[in-house]
């Protein structure tokens, strides 16, 4: 028998909403409000009850996104900073794992630079505005969480801009935590060809 997916809330804004809202509000997450896709999620568009939008990110039903919603979970759910993209709730289900996060309206940096988006023309103390945020985003990540956080895969698409274009890092899908010895040796390199750092894809190993 079909049970109705349950809906964790983790933020005030998503309060008094359940699984079946959100499925009613995107008419069963209806192609016409993706926002964005990648190689494992679809990300959507959902208007809550309080007239705000959060991205409702659907990952696809396979064993390694199942990890990789069980890692977003662990990572983004306990973070808090004004420049990391925050995990709102999340939802499990056997069509595909949800999850809530804060509705960024000037999309990726991806979106400006190279994208259909880039008629927006960014000026110099923009980017620098941009550049510095995701640094100061990555070095909290880097040095300042508990258990400290690698996020591997810091690329342009990545990094979403607010309506005041003040730089999020997104996608921990792919983060990982850096153990409290001096190195973590891993099997499986994460990240995007181009972006990976070169002794991490030679060595596997990760370091300060």
């Amino acid at each position: 028998t079909y049970s109705t997916p349950k809906l964790v809330i983790l933020h005030m804004n998503m309060a008094l909403h359940v699984y079946d809202d959100i499925m009613r509000m995107t008419e069963n997450l209806n192609e016409k409000y993706i926002i964005g896709s990648g190689a494992s999620s679809t990300v959507y568009k959902c208007v809550l009850k309080n007239c705000k939008p959060v991205a409702v990110k659907k990952l696809y039903s396979h064993y390694q996104c199942l990890k990789e919603f069980q890692t977003e979970l662990e990572t983004v759910g306990s973070i808090k900073h004004r420049n990391l993209v925050s995990l709102q709730g999340y939802s499990l289900s056997p069509s595909g794992n949800l999850l809530f996060y804060d509705y960024m309206e000037n999309g990726s940096l991806w979106d400006l630079l190279h994208g259909s988006a880039k008629k927006i023309k960014l000026d110099w103390e923009t980017r620098l505005h941009i550049a510095l945020g995701a640094a100061q985003g990555l070095a909290y990540l880097h040095h300042d969480c508990s258990p400290r956080i690698i996020h591997r895969d810091v690329k342009s698409s990545n990094i979403l801009l607010d309506e005041d274009f003040e730089a999020h890092l997104t996608d921990f899908g792919i983060a990982k935590s850096l153990c409290t010895s001096k190195s973590h040796t891993s099997t499986y390199i994460m990240g995007t060809i181009g972006y990976i750092d070169p002794e991490y894809a030679r060595t596997s190993r990760l370091t300060e």
